[in-house]
């Protein structure tokens, strides 16, 4: 732990931390196939409406991403300027979540290393007194313990939250991809059919 401190700047130590619970939490509100019937539901109230219809988005979807891409449609006319504020902000969030899953990696390094290095310890504790029986159990155990706990934190906790990390982050891509491109044809003036087929392509 104390080695992931100083290898890691603070406040990636702080997102780490805030985010661990967020990790294990399904968000089924934003699941791609239940996106699919929201986005087309926008666009076939704009083609009554115009992009006002997009004023009535469901904040809550994708972390309130929906929200944000029909705000920025709204406000600005050039759909290639949207993608890009849009895209942006896709590329920021891959970026903070892979130094989440970084800090994990890490750690998942340094375990093994550590656990190694009370193995070396236990051993020393035997050769020092190999004269003593009594000592060689505690010690063994010492050493024993030590690799046991490196090996475990590192395949069995660091390694699988880093693996959960970078699924939870290409799904949450691959949901704001269709997002945007979503909002995009609705902006061109698609009609549902073309948006609905355009956004299975993601499934």
């Amino acid at each position: 732990m104390v080695a992931t401190l100083i290898n890691t700047p603070l406040k990636t130590i702080s997102r780490t931390v805030a985010e661990l619970g967020l990790i294990f939490r399904e968000n089924g509100e934003a699941s791609p196939e239940k996106l699919i019937p929201v986005i087309v539901n926008l666009a076939e109230q704009s083609r009554q409406r115009g992009l006002t219809a997009f004023k009535e988005a469901d904040s809550g979807i994708a972390n309130g991403f929906l929200s944000r891409a029909t705000t920025a449609a709204l406000e600005y006319n050039d759909s290639n300027f949207v993608r890009q504020v849009l895209e942006q902000e896709i590329n920021q969030g891959v970026d903070d979540m892979n130094e989440v899953a970084n800090v994990y990696r890490t750690m998942g390094v340094m375990a093994p290393m550590f656990g190694l290095l009370g193995t070396l310890i236990g051993i020393i504790g035997v050769l020092k007194d190999l004269a003593n029986p009594e000592s060689v159990g505690p010690a063994m155990a010492v050493a024993i313990t030590s690799a046991f706990y490196g090996i475990f934190l590192s395949n069995m906790v660091c390694g699988p939250i880093a693996g959960k990390i970078r699924a939870k982050v290409w799904l949450e891509v691959r949901i704001k991809s269709m997002i945007v491109e979503g909002v995009l044809e609705i902006m061109k003036g698609s009609m549902p059919l073309v948006v609905e087929r355009r956004l299975q392509s993601y499934l």
